[in-house]
């Protein structure tokens, strides 16, 4: 039987794996991926089935994969996507029609210390040691 998540009841998150199920969400082997019970956790506490869920650096689509599986509508956003279900956007400038949404995740690069993009355009090709970095993810 398929490992599913559970929801967690404390602040320490412990999970045995990236992904829960029999189905993938995103790739598990996406560099700074984030982990799907994560995702899952969030997305069980804050939002309720048919809320719009709307990930702006969504990486490999993990956010969607999660939201899809919880009824959620969603929407992912990537400055390099990966698949056509992501569309190509800088985060800081999302083209979300009315400027809403009921949550939103975000897992932003963690300065360079991981190479997401050829894009001159990614957050993640700012070194943390500049206040052009905090600039850019207000």
């Amino acid at each position: 039987m398929a490992l599913k998540p559970s929801l967690m009841s404390t602040t320490l998150w412990d999970f045995p794996s990236q992904q829960y199920g029999d189905e993938k969400q995103g790739d598990k082997n996406y560099k700074g991926a984030t982990p799907s019970f994560i995702i899952w956790n969030l997305l069980q506490r804050y939002t309720k089935p048919h809320d719009l869920v709307v990930d702006p650096m969504c990486g490999s689509g993990t956010t969607i994969d999660v939201a899809h599986d919880l009824k959620r509508r969603v929407m992912g956003f990537d400055v390099n996507p990966t698949r056509p279900d992501i569309i190509q956007s800088d985060a800081r400038k999302i083209p979300l029609e009315t400027a809403t949404a009921d949550f939103v995740f975000i897992d932003p690069p963690y300065s360079t210390h991981i190479d997401y993009s050829d894009d001159p355009r990614c957050i993640g090709k700012l070194t943390a040691q500049t206040d052009e970095y905090y600039k850019a993810m207000e």
